[in-house]
């Protein structure tokens, strides 16, 4: 149990620096370890739900749940009907497309583009789609949270980082629990990647997120956005030009 141990290490140590659950780097590890990918998405968001966790504890006072709750509810809603799709549909278009997605966000983030005045209708939709995303990608849907609280809501990108962990728990739990309903989850595996992102997400959200400045994480986040993109675009990309 080394591997998974190891990727939720990893996976818990990204996430909370740039606000997302750490799913793009704990399922390619364990799939490329021998768990099916199905079963690496349901440990992977059982991981996210220790991260998160442990992330809104550190962060509680940058959080604001009065305005959070809304989010937390409609990406969770969204988490349970992507889970329940994405059990009959593969979803090879849906990668390229959100890899798509994904450098364009890190292109806009990097020129620091910005709406003239705030889009909450803009936000509700990305916070949607990201939970959307979190139930098929195995992911806490950070990459869609903090840029949608950054450019549509106005968050700077620290406090935006730290508000994606509090609207990932709910749907990092919403998304484990139908996995788990429809057989897929395997507990030892889950724990094993719980306990490697535990240890991850507290040392990253205890002591070394209070000691970066906001233009630091916008910059992580750049160059996560990218590297994942790059990797949807490609790897998807090659598997749909191998039918053809």
């Amino acid at each position: 149990m080394f591997v998974p141990f190891l990727a939720g290490l990893l996976g818990g140590l990204l996430g909370p620096l740039i606000g997302v659950g750490g799913g793009v780097v704990i399922v390619p590890l364990l799939n490329f370890s021998g768990a099916s990918f199905q079963s690496a998405v349901a440990a992977s968001l059982f991981s996210i739900v220790v991260t998160s966790l442990t992330s809104i504890f550190n962060y509680r006072g940058l959080l604001n749940f009065r305005l959070l709750w809304r989010y937390m509810a409609l990406s969770a809603s969204a988490a349970v009907l992507s889970a329940l799709a994405s059990v009959k549909y593969s979803g090879e278009w849906v990668k390229l497309a959100y890899g798509v997605y994904l450098i364009v966000v890190g292109v806009v983030l990097l020129v620091e583009a910005r709406p003239r005045r705030r889009a909450p209708v803009l936000g509700y939709l990305l916070i949607f789609a990201g939970g959307l995303a979190s139930a098929l990608f195995g992911v806490g849907g950070g990459t869609v949270f903090v840029p949608a609280l950054v450019l549509a809501m106005g968050f700077d990108a620290k406090a935006a980082a730290a508000s994606s962990m509090g609207i990932i728990l709910p749907t990092a739990v919403a998304s484990t629990l139908m996995y788990a309903s429809l057989g897929v989850l395997d507990v030892v595996l889950g724990v094993a990647v719980a306990l490697g992102s535990f240890i991850g997400a507290f040392v990253a959200s205890r002591y070394i997120m209070p000691r970066l400045k906001s233009q630091h994480v916008r910059k992580m986040f750049v160059g996560y956005v990218f590297a994942v993109g790059a990797y949807y675009l490609f790897s998807t990309g090659a598997l749909l030009f191998s039918r053809t």
